[in-house]
């Protein structure tokens, strides 16, 4: 029986294996040529001892899937963001991440699927932030909580006044919401809601 190519991108959901994800929004036929590819990159890479040939091959590919995707399946001619209404100087820029960010104490997300929402105060003592999201590398966000809730360095560009001020109250979710309808007709409209209340301009969604 003949193999389709795209069975061949069903790969694990770690985070490991997220880097060449997006490889499934390819055709057939470039996913076939990935896969040919990355075998002959493999095998060189043995031999040689270079290894780091693998990685910047699975690099090239990442980027020219996430490009195909990006050009493709979410081209807009028109965006849905609103004009900031004053100089970025003078705005109330708030945080919301989708990092799996909550404070201890609080209930952690279920990192099997999501859409729930916690507050991160930005007073909160860095050591208090938490973690739980199971699609991608924790490492450096376990070492600088600022790597997906950049709750330090907004404070720096405020003090600067690059930012006008940094909002008290900040949002956290779990990036990984399979089922995203509870987000978009409960979770997400509350948080805009909030952060209109709180004098909100802007604000800042680091992703994962």
């Amino acid at each position: 029986m003949a193999i389709d190519p795209k069975d061949l991108t069903k790969i694990p959901e770690t985070a490991a294996s997220s880097r060449i994800k997006y490889v499934r929004f390819l055709d057939a036929d470039q996913v076939l040529e990935f896969f040919q590819g990355l075998f002959e990159t493999s095998v060189s890479a043995k031999d040689s001892g270079k290894w780091e040939h693998l990685s910047q091959y699975l690099d090239e590919w990442e980027n020219k899937a996430v490009n195909t995707l990006l050009l493709g399946r979410y081209a807009y001619e028109t965006g849905p963001w609103a004009p900031l209404a004053k100089p970025l100087g003078r705005c109330r820029v708030a945080i919301v991440t989708t990092g799996g960010v909550y404070v201890d104490g609080d209930e952690p997300f279920d990192t099997k699927g999501d859409w729930s929402f916690r507050v991160l105060p930005a007073n909160t003592p860095r050591d208090k932030f938490r973690i739980a999201h199971e699609k991608y590398d924790l490492t450096g966000v376990l070492e600088d909580i600022n790597t997906v809730f950049p709750v330090d360095t907004l404070g720096e560009l405020a003090a600067d006044g690059i930012i006008g001020s940094l909002a008290e109250t900040n949002y956290g979710f779990m990036g990984y919401i399979p089922k995203p309808e509870g987000l978009i007709s409960d979770t997400a409209p509350e948080v805009a809601r909030r952060l209109r209340a709180d004098g909100v301009d802007a604000v800042l969604i680091p992703t994962t």
